[in-house]
């Protein structure tokens, strides 16, 4: 940030304002699915009426700068977003660390940009909040053709809410999607099958037929749909804590949860800032849980499901996953953290072993991503 001037922060402000032209400024990441195969990068940067306010980041190295550049010397108001889920998290996260810099520069809060997601990856929940599910080029196209003359003000937008996962051994991550240590395994999992909603499909299906006839796939890898043995704990806006002790998965989410839009839709609505809805899976047999897989896609009341809205946070244990991105707990932080616990007067082991035992905080903040709905 120190590479920044003021000034480019101010006239960034100024392009926020209701009156402000539309600047547009476009970030791909360039090995996203749908972005690889139809090198869409290049046919995206042929639509945008400032060809230089373009950039590709093929690492996540490269985000920050780039965002410093398109906002702070380009004046880009309208951010186009080229990819899947994991391309939208890394970005909103790399932007929210920017512009929170830049607040501490110049005094004053710098907001996040307006974005418009197109779906450049496999699976984009958010290009389905914001009716930008077709192919990027397309999404490009009527964006243009619908703001053609037209001011931020003018802009139909919405609002997103993110939720952010807290641990003892790193700084916040925001996201819109968490889900725990199970969700974590079955990512590994599915990812043998295809990514995409065909992917998604053949997985649940190996599953249960896993299940059933007790396959190689299964004796291979059904001890990942082990439950774990820690607890789950639920803090709703009244401050009353639900505590389960056992449990299998669970989801926070403050986007619908539409796999198959209208058919398969666990979470139908968006959360209010603060707040987040809560799917849970407390049965920790595997036979009954894939039996209530069909149940817990539809979003059905079934015996051991557990749906909640407006949770404040929820305590729980283990590796995650944070918009379809999947996080372990850092051996090297969890040591870094564990030996200035230790300078502070305890034992380096015993610190590492109880931040190592430290439970996810899992909580609905009030930052808020806007983004075009078309």
């Amino acid at each position: 940030m120190n590479t920044i001037h003021e000034s480019g922060i101010r006239e960034y402000l100024r392009g926020l304002l209701p009156n402000a032209r539309i600047r547009l400024g476009l970030l791909s990441n360039p090995l996203a699915k749908t972005n690889w195969q139809s090198v869409g990068h290049g046919k995206l940067a042929a639509l945008l009426p400032e060809r230089d306010a373009c950039r590709e980041t093929p690492s996540l190295g490269t985000l920050v700068p780039a965002l410093e550049d398109l906002l702070f010397r380009h004046g880009v108001n309208v951010l186009v977003v080229n990819g899947g889920d994991g391309t939208i998290h890394h970005t909103l996260n790399a932007a929210i660390d920017v512009v929170d810099r830049a607040s501490t520069q110049v005094g004053e809060r710098v907001s996040l940009p307006l974005f418009l997601f197109v779906n450049g990856g496999g699976m984009n929940m958010l290009a389905r909040v914001f009716g930008t599910r077709g192919h990027p080029v397309r999404t490009l196209r009527r964006f243009l053709a619908k703001t053609r003359g037209a001011r931020v003000g003018t802009l139909h937008k919405r609002a997103v809410p993110l939720l952010a996962v807290d641990t003892p051994e790193d700084e916040p991550r925001y996201g819109y999607i968490f889900g725990s240590e199970l969700v974590f395994n079955a990512l590994t999992m599915y990812e043998r099958f295809g990514q995409g909603y065909p992917g998604l499909a053949r997985f649940l299906y190996e599953v249960g037929a896993g299940w059933m006839f007790r396959t190689e796939l299964w004796h291979r890898y059904g001890h990942l749909l082990d439950a774990p043995e820690t607890p789950l704990a639920f803090h709703d806006s009244a401050g009353r804590v639900d505590h389960f002790p056992r449990y299998t998965s669970v989801v926070a989410t403050t986007v619908p949860l539409q796999l198959v839009k209208g058919l398969v839709a666990p979470v139908r609505h968006t959360a209010s800032p603060g707040g987040m809805s809560v799917v849970a899976v407390l049965p920790v047999d595997k036979g009954e849980v894939i039996q209530k897989i069909p149940s817990l896609m539809l979003g059905a009341d079934s015996e051991g499901l557990v749906y909640r809205s407006d949770v404040k946070a929820i305590d729980l244990h283990g590796a995650f996953t944070l918009d379809g991105e999947r996080y372990v707990r850092r051996e090297a932080a969890l040591v870094a953290t564990a030996e200035g616990a230790g300078n502070a007067g305890s034992g380096v082991g015993d610190a590492l072993t109880a931040i190592k035992h430290a439970p996810l905080t899992v909580r609905g903040t009030e930052r808020v991503v806007w983004g075009v709905s078309l």
